[in-house]
């Protein structure tokens, strides 16, 4: 009887197994979907994060997300602030440490890289409506864990890929490409420290590699649907 039992739990344990490597996209999504708790986070209009952005000394860094489609970045860079904003039309910065305070409009692919940051539900919600094409592209290990892996053309043809954990189902890594002296240089975020806020998991630790620069992002707040001055998304007329 004994035997019979432990038959019985080996074939149930091994059909979960199958199970969860059958998933398909639309599955894999549906979860990504709950787990993102994306039901509370279409009724968020801002997204006030701060923190502090860690390469050889720690920099204050805030970011800021307005629907629709209002992003900035506030980062001090040896003293002096600096900015990436993109307004839902315009994209711009500021690079005060090369001398030139004025802001100024960004490279059309840089451009792009905010736009997508600018989007507060990300690639992967509503994706048709947005004019992009998803595959599921099986899986990956990344730190030992097993993770789906999403492609993205996006509607501007650019690709990209994410990296879903197989058991949270929250994104563990995104990988694009940035086109930098005629060559296209890979770039990898890992998400890691997810933390609820009002019901919404936020990773507050992001850790960048731009073509061999690292940098990480350590937030210590979220704060949702706090006033936000739309002024400071438009870029400011050279002095």
């Amino acid at each position: 009887m004994k035997t019979r039992v432990l038959f019985l739990g080996l074939l149930l344990s091994l059909s979960a197994v199958v199970l969860a490597q059958d998933l398909n996209l639309d599955q894999v999504l549906d979860k990504y979907y709950q787990a993102g708790s994306f039901e509370k986070l279409k009724q968020v209009k801002t997204i006030i994060m701060t923190g502090s952005l860690v390469q050889q000394d720690l920099m204050p860094v805030k970011i800021v997300r307005v629907r629709p489609d209002k992003y900035l970045m506030e980062f001090d860079v040896a003293d002096m602030t600096a900015y990436q904003v993109c307004d839902g039309q315009t994209c711009w910065m500021t690079a005060p440490w090369t001398g030139k305070a004025d802001p100024q409009v960004v490279a059309p692919e840089r451009a792009i890289d905010l736009k997508n940051r600018a989007d507060m539900d990300g690639l992967l919600f509503n994706w048709k409506e947005k004019g992009h094409a998803l595959e599921l592209n099986g899986k990956d290990t990344l730190d030992g864990k097993l993770a789906y892996k999403i492609k993205i053309t996006r509607k501007d043809s650019g690709v990209e890929y994410y990296f879903i954990d197989v058991t949270n189902f929250l994104p563990q890594k995104r990988l694009y490409f940035r086109k930098q002296g005629g060559k296209e240089i890979p770039v990898e975020s890992y998400y890691r420290d997810y933390r609820m806020v009002e019901g919404i998991p936020f990773a507050f630790t992001v850790e960048t590699n731009n073509g061999g620069r690292v940098n990480e992002i350590q937030f210590e707040s979220v704060e949702l649907n706090k006033p936000v001055d739309l002024k400071i998304f438009t870029m400011k007329p050279k002095n």
